[in-house]
């Protein structure tokens, strides 16, 4: 079955603003996985990495004023921004079985906006980030709604991370710049005459 997307619930959760979003996640999942590659990173290590990383681009980009439609309710661990006032998290999780607090439960700061909605429409919407099983599938990110009985209403899927990386990885072309030709310093020549008239005015030795 086909879902609707969330801007059928919530108009403000167009794809022009999810979109970003979750390039932002998946961005910060690649550049995480790109670094750690010691044979002590593991699993753990870059798990928590790369949330860190996520948890911080999201504030970041909300501080840099560049996006209006972007805010934030809590800026803790919890983390919980708003898209054009909806209030949403973020999870690495499976989207299709998911097993975290941010999918799973209601944070605080969702309350208020599940107690205007009725029955049958999300109460409050978590991006997923698949991050591909064993580095064998493309990460994606899902954005879910859910009702409190946590039945996903609606849906909505963001472009692959090869997409992503594809259109911001282009870099122009290198210039070659010529390197300055360096000689040794050679030192000031003296004018003879000067230098014979003024031993002549020079005061005799005492």
């Amino acid at each position: 079955m086909t879902l609707p997307t969330p801007a059928v619930y919530a108009p403000e959760l167009t794809a022009d603003r999810l979109q970003p979003v979750a390039n932002w996640l998946l961005d910060e999942l690649q550049a995480t996985q790109d670094d750690l590659v010691r044979s002590t990173d593991t699993a753990w290590t870059k798990g928590c990495t790369t949330f860190g990383r996520q948890h911080s681009r999201i504030i970041s980009e909300w501080q840099s004023g560049k996006h209006a439609w972007l805010g934030i309710l809590d800026t803790s661990k919890a983390l919980v921004f708003t898209i054009g006032g909806v209030p949403c998290r973020f999870s690495n999780d499976d989207p299709d079985n998911p097993s975290k607090k941010a999918v799973l439960e209601v944070n605080p700061h969702q309350r208020a906006f599940a107690e205007f909605a009725s029955s049958d429409q999300p109460v409050r919407f978590c991006f997923v980030v698949d991050r591909g099983m064993d580095d064998l599938a493309d990460p994606y990110v899902v954005l879910h709604g859910l009702s409190d009985e946590n039945v996903v209403l609606c849906r909505w899927v963001s472009d692959a991370a090869s997409a992503f990386r594809s259109e911001m990885g282009t870099q122009p072309a290198a210039v070659e710049v010529q390197k300055t030709k360096l000689a040794p310093k050679q030192p000031e020549k003296i004018d003879e005459s000067q230098s014979q008239a003024s031993d002549g005015n020079a005061p005799e030795s005492l």
